[in-house]
């Protein structure tokens, strides 16, 4: 492992860091410059960046370390492949803020998102995990829409139990002690670690996503291939029949039974959302995708005409 030490905080020694903004990096070349143009761009300025490549096979360990040689605050790790739970971990190993603010390589994040975060959780001692709305894009940078999650404890928890992750990941802010306390995340739960490191946190204390959209979050076409869906669904049953046995609940928890979404079925779902957000030009687009994929299909047909017709 090769390690560049950047640690100082813009407002203190490193024993007075607030946050630690961890973010793995993986093949990432394309997007990670402006994932960490929105970090270094909070108005929130008391955190470190512990961003930790992952064995990239692209220019990403090189961009990364471009952005460190100009601000101390980031501070980069790289090592052969690991995984994302293994990154993780170690992120949070490294991290001396009292608060873990996360991001994905490839999203961006409001310049308010770590000052709304901060004083929500300073006000709210028995808060352990906050996120927030969403704004969504295409891979390219298109607008698309909006993706709300609930915002209270009890909502969002439910949800959670329903095997229906409703915190943004990349979004969202922990304390430390609490993520360490319930062990981090876990072995064997991808590609629904954190899922079930929210349930976890749930039971020591509440979760919660603030109203703001403070998360600009780049939607993918990953996930598509039938083995992955397979496996989602599977790890997210073990998640729940463990909540289950630790929360001593009654019964049995839900069957989750997710099918294989087919790239047509992708399209016409980002078209639905470009339509509702008003964004009628990425709407076409994706209609027209749907079409071209599966033109004998009906719904294709449909979400087209509403796209040109912008409702």
């Amino acid at each position: 492992m090769t390690e560049t030490e950047n640690l100082s905080s813009s407002t203190g020694s490193p024993a007075q860091l607030r946050v630690s903004v961890l973010m793995p990096v993986y093949n990432a070349e394309r997007y990670v410059g402006q994932t960490i143009d929105s970090i270094l761009s909070q108005t929130f300025t008391d955190f470190e960046f512990i961003a930790i490549d992952d064995g990239s096979t692209d220019d990403s360990l090189a961009v990364v370390q471009r952005y460190a040689a100009r601000d101390a605050r980031l501070r980069v790790v790289t090592r052969p492949n690991q995984g994302i739970v293994a990154t993780l971990n170690e992120s949070i190993e490294l991290a001396r803020g009292t608060y873990l603010a996360r991001i994905d390589s490839d999203d961006a994040s409001d310049p308010r998102r770590f000052a709304l975060q901060v004083a929500r959780l300073d006000a709210e001692p028995d808060l352990m995990c906050l996120g927030s709305n969403s704004i969504v894009t295409d891979p390219d940078g298109r607008p698309i829409g909006s993706y709300p999650v609930p915002l209270d404890h009890i909502t969002i928890d439910a949800a959670h139990l329903a095997g229906a992750s409703s915190i943004h990941h990349p979004a969202v802010m922990m304390r430390a002690d609490a993520v360490r306390r319930v062990g981090g995340y876990r072995q064997g739960f991808c590609p629904a670690e954190d899922l079930d490191l929210w349930i976890r946190l749930a039971e020591v204390g509440q979760v919660a996503n603030l109203p703001e959209p403070l998360l600009i979050r780049r939607l993918t076409l990953d996930g598509l291939v039938a083995t992955k869906e397979h496996l989602q669904q599977q790890t997210v049953q073990r998640i729940l029949t463990d909540a289950w046995v630790r929360r001593s609940l009654p019964g049995q928890p839900p069957t989750i039974q997710r099918n294989a979404i087919t790239l047509a079925e992708r399209y016409r779902q980002w078209a639905w959302l470009a339509i509702k957000g008003g964004h009628r030009n990425t709407a076409r687009r994706y209609a027209g995708l749907a079409v071209r994929h599966e033109p004998f299909r009906k719904a294709s047909w449909n979400v087209l005409r509403c796209a040109l017709r912008g409702r």
